[in-house]
């Protein structure tokens, strides 16, 4: 039997759609994960010691080229918003992508962008897990590689090891996430500079 790095659980105290990660200590902090205390027993006592939320900040301008210069994304065949539900795995490749876009949209304050996507995200389209994990992203809480990509992008990390940590987050998601950041930064400043 091989260890698993995460699970979900469905809570029967709290709304149908609602799911909980729990992950291990040095697990990925997703924004619905806890840790437990102690081997996994039911009741499960449960912490949490992160904060999932990304700040709205001003990215540099010069961290931004050189991420959208070092880096080659993964595509989706149309646009990020008929893509949720494309792809394989609990976290769709499009699902990913669009993670990407409302993380960044919500890190540079832009609610009505990062509205206006969500809304457009079909439920029935994608598994309940990855829908879980969108609306998340739609308040601005992401899983600590993205968050860390977002928090290097306003200076503060380093850009590589921030790209690196996020490649090899899932075994594709990684990559869709980062794809969407991109395009979420060419949307957003059409015709505004960062």
């Amino acid at each position: 039997m091989t260890d698993v790095a995460a699970a979900s659980l469905v809570l029967r105290d709290a709304s149908p759609d609602t799911i909980v990660i729990l992950e291990p200590r040095d697990g990925h902090q997703f924004p619905n994960g806890v840790v437990a205390e102690s081997e996994v027993e039911l009741p499960i006592v449960a912490r949490r010691w992160w904060n999932p939320t990304c700040p709205i900040s001003k990215f540099d301008q010069k961290l931004v080229d050189q991420f959208l210069s070092l880096t080659q994304f993964p595509k989706l065949p149309s646009r990020p918003e008929a893509c949720v539900g494309w792809g394989p795995g609990l976290t769709p490749a499009g699902d990913d992508v669009v993670v990407g876009m409302l993380i960044t949209f919500h890190a540079l304050g832009r609610p009505g962008l990062s509205k206006d996507l969500y809304a457009v995200c079909r439920k029935d389209a994608t598994t309940a897990y990855s829908f879980e994990l969108l609306r998340y992203a739609s308040r601005g809480q992401a899983a600590r590689p993205v968050l860390d990509l977002m928090e290097t992008l306003t200076g503060f990390g380093d850009l590589g090891r921030a790209i690196c940590s996020l490649s090899n987050f899932g075994a594709t998601s990684g990559g869709y996430v980062m794809e969407g950041v991109r395009q979420a930064l060419s949307d957003a400043f059409k015709s505004d500079p960062v």
